[in-house]
């Protein structure tokens, strides 16, 4: 089985060693399951900084990089402009669409899943436990609709 270790550096500008198996390339990603996080990861290959033959070389190697010298693979750093994003689940068709105009017209951005950036996923009688266990590990605020129309009337997250 195919193994690759390697420093790379991420869009945000972290630098760090990975290994993969089961590795397969195309012309600008390289995939296999990381030996870390026992899952699928993608790499660009234009983010790798430096192939090894083992992933005690990669991890020793990897504390020698630099950011600063790697930026232009990185995010461009225009600053973002500032949105809140909401996602509803569970909810019948009809409430859900209820609940995206009211959201758009609070100018709050709606997703149709768990992202990175999502602040607050909003949760009716029916919402499955994956997106909700999703959320909660990246530490998005799960909240029920009578909790977003309080946010929505006053700014402030509901306590518990």
């Amino acid at each position: 089985m195919e193994e690759m270790h390697f420093v790379y550096i991420n869009a945000n500008a972290r630098i760090g060693a990975h290994s993969i198996t089961s590795v397969s390339q195309s012309e600008n990603h390289i995939q296999g399951i990381c030996l870390s996080a026992h899952s699928i990861r993608t790499f660009r290959r234009d983010r790798i900084l430096q192939e090894f033959a083992s992933a005690d070389e990669a991890q020793q190697a990897s504390k020698s990089f630099q950011p600063e010298g790697y930026i232009h693979l990185t995010k461009a750093t225009k600053p973002r402009a500032s949105t809140f994003d909401v996602c509803f689940t569970g909810f019948k068709k009809a409430d859900k669409e209820r609940l995206v105009e009211v959201a758009e017209a609070h100018k709050l951005t709606v997703r149709s899943s768990v992202t990175q950036n999502l602040q607050m996923l909003c949760c009716g009688y029916n919402a499955g436990p994956s997106k909700v266990t999703a959320a909660r590990m990246k530490g998005t605020v799960v909240i029920d609709e009578p909790g977003f129309v309080h946010f929505l009337e006053t700014g402030e997250i509901p306590e518990d």
